[in-house]
């Protein structure tokens, strides 16, 4: 009798286990497949310079706000997310003119590859004045990232990296001409192996923005501005809570040190507000931050 009783009672709590994991797995944040990236520079731009873009792509549970960072070696302007679990910074520029843009890793190698005391945004938009400073620092090994992957550009130049796990990492593109462009799938033969057999999204959107780059013609902030609500680029989002686009983050730095911020943000109970701002200005305080929604 004890041990049917036993038995009984066995069953019963591994049932109630069974529905405790599967309500957390419901309830749990789950990190999207993510953002589109892409920079051009130099010839292929009109009037020089470069131009470097995000299409950030997530769940709308978050706001989206512009902030200024004075604490450090150079001040940055940056685009946070508040109010989930992956807040934080997400895109920005520093004084200087280094702006960088993540997307996400495959969430499979991201989850495996997560390690303590691996450089954050903020380290390297603080730390580096321009692209050759930052890949430079990264080759002699002075920082690495989680698995991720980050488009940079300065005035002049632009470049690519794929971070896998345990510190690897692989430079796709690094020029002073032409363009660069990602989604969230490896694409170098030394980690493209990471890559998890469903990647649609990332696929769809990867080839669509290589399609549109390479139609040939110059570059110009207009031309990427209509890219970035191609319908395969800004995503609308298959259910109410399911990821689409909350922001285009585009940043233009012409060949005199000059640049422009071009943003078009859709936080969620929001209507989408677009705004454009020269960088010293936001730099200088004459822009009111808390009015960008």
């Amino acid at each position: 009798m004890g041990e049917r009783l036993l038995t009984k009672g066995n069953a019963a709590m591994a049932k109630i286990l069974l529905l405790l994991c599967a309500l957390f797995l419901f309830i749990a944040p789950v990190r999207a497949d993510a953002c589109t990236l892409w920079a051009a520079a130099g010839p292929q731009v009109a009037g020089g310079g470069t131009i470097i873009v995000k299409n950030r792509d997530w769940q709308p549970d978050n706001q989206q706000k512009i902030s200024i960072a004075k604490n450090g070696k150079y001040r940055f302007i940056y685009l946070e997310a508040v109010g989930n679990n992956y807040a934080g910074a997400k895109q920005g520029i520093n004084e200087k003119g280094l702006a960088i843009v993540l997307a996400s890793a495959p969430r499979e190698v991201e989850r495996a590859g997560k390690n303590a005391g691996m450089t954050r945004l903020r380290t390297l938009l603080v730390s580096y004045a321009s692209v050759q400073e930052a890949l430079a620092a990264l080759k002699a090994g002075a920082w690495v990232t989680n698995p991720q992957f980050m488009v940079l550009a300065d005035g002049k130049e632009i470049a690519c990296v794929e971070f896998g796990p345990d510190g690897r990492y692989s430079v796709v593109g690094e020029q002073n001409r032409g363009v660069v462009f990602h989604t969230n799938h490896y694409v170098s033969p030394q980690l493209e192996p990471l890559n998890p057999p469903k990647l649609a999204s990332s696929l769809d959107r990867y080839n669509k923005i290589a399609g549109l780059l390479q139609a040939g013609g110059l570059y110009d902030v207009q031309k990427f501005q209509g890219f970035s609500i191609d319908p395969t680029l800004w995503r609308a989002g298959a259910t109410p809570s399911s990821t689409r686009t909350l922001s285009s983050w585009i940043i233009r730095q012409m060949p005199d040190g000059s640049g422009m911020l071009y943003l078009r943000m859709a936080n969620p109970d929001h209507p989408v507000k677009e705004y454009s701002f020269a960088l010293k200005d936001l730099f200088d305080g004459k822009v009111d931050l808390s009015l960008i929604q």
